[in-house]
């Protein structure tokens, strides 16, 4: 039954990459002083039923149809960066798919990067706790580290805790999943372990970025965590790059 899903699903995505109603949304970062500081890109898709943008869930979709979502995402990115510097967005966050061994991909990985430095746009590609990476996998990043590229750990926490991951492929910034924020809502016990895991990880010289700030309390724990960055709704919803400009400067 899940296979039959999985098929439908991709079958759905793939008509809309076709039908161009794949785009990317962006989502606003938020630094300590409360002011929009870049953003994460995300994929949304449009859902005719319910006539509007919904996410995608990659982990129905089969490998080819991911890769072309990746590279229709990388597509539309690289025209909306020079948009995205005229807002004043410092850091692009975006979604790495290590898995695929595509030559376009990796073409366009690259094009980004050199386009995002000509325009001061630091990139950070998000490579999620649980996948695997292999030799080859290991040296994509690398490379991609070495055009300047951030490489951050996205759903910190959601897995078994993976400290050889850490310490064979070092982090720049480490995304605290919400599951954490909201533990840390429920007790102090919680919220002085997570504050001393931001604060170890900070030493070692890492920044950390809160997502699933969703309400204003999510907001004032978050700044006691003393995280180094905020995401969430509480802050700002997604939306596509035209309707950014409602969105530069600070939140309140």
């Amino acid at each position: 039954m899940l296979s039959v899903k999985r098929k439908k699903v991709s079958e759905d995505i793939a008509s809309c990459i076709m039908s161009d109603v794949v785009m990317p949304f962006y989502q606003p970062i938020i630094g300590v002083d409360k002011t929009v500081i870049g953003y994460e890109a995300l994929a949304r898709r449009w859902d005719a039923k319910r006539h509007a943008y919904m996410g995608i869930d990659f982990l129905l979709l089969d490998k080819n149809t991911s890769l072309h979502i990746d590279i229709w995402m990388l597509r539309s990115i690289i025209k909306d960066l020079p948009r995205l510097a005229e807002k004043g967005a410092g850091i692009l966050s975006i979604n790495l798919n290590p898995m695929p061994y595509s030559v376009t991909y990796q073409n366009l990985l690259q094009m980004l990067l050199l386009q995002a430095k000509v325009l001061e746009i630091n990139i950070w590609f998000e490579v999620l706790e649980h996948t695997l990476l292999d030799d080859k996998q290991h040296e994509l990043i690398e490379m991609l580290r070495a055009l300047g590229a951030s490489i951050v750990l996205d759903d910190f926490g959601t897995q078994e805790c993976n400290f050889l991951r850490m310490m064979v492929l070092p982090y720049d910034v480490i995304k605290l999943d919400r599951s954490l924020l909201l533990q840390a809502c429920r007790s102090s016990h919680s919220m002085r372990m997570l504050a001393s895991l931001v604060e170890y990880l900070q030493r070692l010289g890492m920044q950390v970025v809160c997502e699933g700030v969703e309400t204003l309390t999510h907001i004032d724990v978050a700044t006691l965590l003393g995280c180094d960055y905020q995401q969430g709704y509480a802050h700002a919803m997604p939306a596509p790059i035209s309707h950014l400009s409602e969105l530069r400067g600070h939140i309140s």
